[in-house]
């Protein structure tokens, strides 16, 4: 694999991002990983390098400047010092990045959302230009992003906990019908298990609930770079 920090051009600033690519791939299909409230810490870094192993450009943005979080209190302050206007720009400016490299595929290009940052990734959706082919979301509190699914051209996977209290059952209900409603292609998927821990576990350390949640998303991203 080829690993590059890299320097992208948001609005007035530039942001920085951690690539991680196939060595002998001539173009390839890209996703942006969209880390949770941790960062680009080492766990996502190397779901990524899971990522790049399967034949994809993957793209972490480093949401925190160089900063990783050490303890809970530190990943919640960092989060909510994360204003709306700033990680949007970070993230769609990053999608555009990852279309316009000599070696991704401009019309196959995905998004995955941990957590909280997962809301933008739906944002990424909406573009009228090149949107994300597939977007994927795991334990992303979806209630305040209903007013977006109208708008998407991006078809979603979706993965929850039952137990989780940031994300509770009506929630994911109302915006499992929001899909259906709207016409947009998409699955929903419930689990026993925290499926944030699929950030921070290896393949080899995960439970099958999380195990079954990753082979989905890698056929649900291969379906929709294939068609």
């Amino acid at each position: 694999m080829v690993i590059d920090w890299i320097r992208y051009p948001g609005q007035g600033r530039d942001y920085r991002g951690y690539v991680v690519r196939p060595r002998v791939a001539l173009t390839a299909p890209a996703v942006l990983l969209l880390p949770d409230r941790w960062g680009l810490s080492p766990q996502a870094k190397r779901r990524a390098d899971a990522l790049a192993h399967q034949g994809y450009v993957v793209m972490v943005p480093d949401i925190y400047d160089g900063h990783v979080p050490q303890d809970e209190e530190d990943a919640r302050h960092r989060m909510q010092l994360l204003t709306h206007r700033d990680g949007l720009d970070r993230v769609i400016t990053a999608v555009h990045w990852l279309r316009n490299q000599a070696y991704t595929k401009a019309h196959r290009t995905a998004v995955i959302g941990f957590g909280e940052l997962g809301a933008f990734a739906l944002h990424a959706g909406t573009e009228t230009v090149f949107p994300p082919v597939a977007i994927v979301l795991f334990a992303t509190p979806v209630a305040r992003a209903l007013d977006l699914v109208p708008q998407l051209r991006s078809a979603v996977q979706a993965h929850f906990s039952k137990g989780d209290p940031h994300v509770p059952l009506q929630d994911v209900q109302k915006f499992q019908e929001a899909l259906h409603r709207h016409g947009v292609s998409g699955e929903v998927h419930l689990y026993d298990a925290p499926v944030q821990d699929l950030l921070s576990s290896d393949a080899s350390e995960a439970s099958p609930e999380m195990a079954l949640a990753w082979e989905r998303t890698l056929t649900f991203l291969q379906s929709h770079f294939s068609g």
